[in-house]
Formats: structure tokens, sequence, C-alpha cells
């Protein structure tokens, strides 16, 4: 019965090779997101069902949006200056322990994620108002390089401040639509964002969330490094 807004939690369930029971415990997780709803039926959003049906799953608690921000900061080469000195050391020793998968799922607080549909005409002037990431930050040929992907045309991806993607949505006429051309990042803090471009780290992160194959293995590939660099820095 899924539909173009998403899978049913028995469809998410054969995919992934669990229960329904163990489906609704990922949604409480926010390891997998709900899409809506047809009638009393819960739609999954396709992207995070694949994201956990390639990556796995991890107990523990998700870093808080600051924690998951500092980390990507730190995988990036950066200073997380909204973080003590203390914290800093104890999130290194952390990243030694993980790999791309975890560092994808204990970030997956860092922002609110929306999914909206834009006219082909808005698209290019939508980005204008992101700091882009995921497939969108490819039209950066440097970037482009550092993940082995080029395009990034036909979608609108990347950050804003909390509150700003409705103010968005309304402004270029975009209604929701979980498999939508624009994925709107909502955030809470604006310091990992000084020099107006997205964390290496992050963009890597979204692209982990791709339906797209080539997509998630280069984000991936792209996080390994960034461990294997930190690690021997560390």
């Amino acid at each position: 019965m899924g539909t173009d807004r998403g899978i049913t939690v028995a469809e998410a369930a054969e995919r992934l090779d669990r229960s329904k029971m163990s489906v609704h415990r990922l949604l409480r997780s926010g390891q997998l997101t709900a899409a809506g709803t047809v009638g009393k039926t819960i739609l999954i959003d396709r992207s995070t069902v694949e994201r956990v049906a390639v990556g796995g799953t991890r107990h523990g608690r998700a870093w808080t949006a600051k924690t998951a921000w500092a980390a990507l900061a730190l995988l990036s080469g950066q200073n997380p200056t909204w973080i003590s000195s203390s914290e800093k050391s104890r999130l290194r020793s952390r990243l030694r322990e993980l790999d791309a998968n975890a560092v994808c799922l204990l970030a997956r607080k860092k922002d609110t994620t929306r999914r909206f549909r834009v006219s082909p005409d808005g698209l290019a002037a939508l980005n204008d108002h992101l700091v882009a990431s995921g497939a969108a930050a490819m039209r950066d040929g440097a970037m482009a390089a550092t993940f082995g992907l080029s395009g990034g045309g036909g979608i609108a991806e990347g950050y804003v401040m909390a509150g700003d993607a409705q103010a968005l949505a309304d402004a270029f006429g975009m209604v929701e639509d979980p498999d939508g051309n624009a994925i709107l990042h909502e955030v809470d803090i604006a310091e990992p964002f000084a020099d107006g471009r997205a964390l290496v780290a992050a963009i890597a992160v979204d692209l982990m969330g791709s339906l797209a194959t080539r997509e998630r293995s280069a984000g991936q590939r792209v996080i390994t490094g960034l461990l294997h660099v930190g690690a021997s820095h560390r």
C-alpha cells in the first residue's frame, strides 16, 4: 500500500526484516521518520528506511543538536567554539570509537528535515536562500571533487534557521511532499555556518540519507576518511 508519500509500517518491517513493533520503536527513537498518514495508516519516509537498511541501527541516545554539530565540526577540521574544552576532549575520544554509520545515526537530531515540492522555475531561486548540502552542494566544483559526484541539478537542499522553512514554502508556493525535490534542514544553531558554507561532514551525513546508492556511498566514504584523518591527529 506504499504511496508516493511513503511506505507503510508493514512494508518497512519487511524491508528491514524486523517486526512491526521494532519499526514503531525506530519511529519513536527518531531513526525512522513519519511521512504522514492515509486514513489510520502511518506512512514512513522511504529515505530513512533505506538509511536504516543500509547502515543498521544503534542502541543509545542520539547526540543533542549542539553535540552533533560539534562532532561534525571536529570531523571537518574546525573548532566548535560552542562547547567547552572538556566536552571537545570527550567528543574526540568518542569519535575514535565510531564508524560512519554510527556517526550518521548519532547525529540524526542535528536538524529537523522538511521536504517540499517546488516548481522548476522556483528551484534555482530557492537554492539561493539555502546553505547548500547533500546533492545540491555538488554544484560547487571543489565539493563535487571531494565526494566524486557531479551535478546537483534538479534538487534544492540545504540549511535554514528554524522557522524559515515555512516562510520559504509560502514564498515559493511549495507543498510538503516526502518525495519532493526541495529538502530543507532547519537548525537552531548558527555557529557551524559562520563562513556561509555547510560543514563537509554535515554534507556527507546528508548524502548518507539519500535514496541514491552512489550518493549514500560517497557520504559514507567521506565520513570514513574524516574519521581516519581525525584519529591520526588525536
